[in-house]
Order: structure tokens, then C-alpha cells, then sequence
């Protein structure tokens, strides 16, 4: 999938990568306080955090980018110590809930505009990718983040079913 028409989006760093995220999911960056680990859960989720009265799940991405074995993508306890919450929340659609959770990220960059004209096929993986965008700063993975959900979702639904 690529970027159909012009869309804002915020920049921000996974462990190195640009990464970009439509603005219209962003809800907030706060500072990273409170995570708690949950036990078993897969590397992806980093824990859950109280941010404005909800307990939320918070994503660590990163380690979807990190080769097999690699010790980054172990567990979730590797924490960089400057690290922010992104607050982001899916919008409701047919049958779906909105989703609310916070991505753990080394720091958000920027908010630009992008177009299908600066726009590329995403990397294979993780899927949840839906395009490469261009802008003056350089490339950035595009997140979709329905496609995210539905990774972690399956993340939690093999560690359950294991």
C-alpha cells in the first residue's frame, strides 16, 4: 500500500530507524515512567503504564526490526534510558474498537507532510509496514497502525496458545 494522497505524519526513531506514523493516530508524547513488565508476554510488549487514568499496553516495535537471537530482541527488558511514550489510538470502525496504546520510542523527530509521489513499497517485514515515504530528512518506514494491532494481537494469542 502506498500513501494515496498527502498525509501528515509524525517522524520519530525505533533504536536508529525512522519511522513515521499518521498524525491522525497520534495522541500524545509523554515521558517514559511507570512500565511495568508483564510476565511471559511476548518481547513486543514492553509492559503495561498508567497514562491518563487507563492502564495501556506499551509496544516496544523495535524488536520486530531485530534479527532472530539477536540479545536486543530477547525480552523486553533493554530500555534506552531516554526513551518516550508515544500515545496513539486506532479509530473505531466497523465491528472494531478504538485501541489505545503507547509506543515506546527513542524520540520523536518531527511532524511533516508526505505523498504518494514520495512514497515507496515498505521492506517484507514485520507487516505491519504499508510503505517507505520520502521527505527532506530522508526515508522513513511508514506504520499502519490497525496492522500493528492485529501483529501484536498475535503475538499475545501464540504466547497463550503455547
Amino acid at each position: 500500500m502506498t500513501v494515496a494522497a498527502p498525509l501528515d505524519v509524525v517522524f520519530f526513531e525505533l533504536r536508529g530507524l525512522r519511522c513515521a506514523l499518521p498524525l491522525a493516530v497520534v495522541r500524545k508524547v509523554l515521558p517514559m515512567r511507570g512500565v511495568t513488565p508483564v510476565p511471559l508476554a511476548p518481547a513486543v510488549v514492553r509492559g503495561i503504564a498508567p497514562v491518563q487514568g487507563f492502564i495501556i499496553p506499551v509496544l516496544d516495535l523495535a524488536v520486530c526490526f531485530q534479527p532472530a537471537g539477536d540479545e536486543m530482541a530477547e525480552g523486553s527488558a533493554y530500555r534506552f534510558p531516554k526513551d518516550k511514550l508515544l500515545l496513539v489510538e486506532t479509530a473505531p470502525d466497523a465491528g472494531r474498537e478504538a485501541v489505545r496504546v503507547a509506543l515506546a520510542v527513542e524520540r520523536v523527530v518531527s511532524i511533516g507532510t508526505v505523498d504518494e509521489q514520495h512514497s515507496r513499497v515498505p521492506p517484507p517485514r514485520p507487516s505491519f509496514l504499508s510503505a517507505t515515504v520520502l521527505d527532506a530528512s530522508g526515508p522513513a518506514l511508514l506504520l499502519d497502525m490497525e496492522r500493528t494491532i492485529d501483529y501484536v494481537r498475535d503475538a499475545i494469542s501464540a504466547v497463550i496458545g503455547s
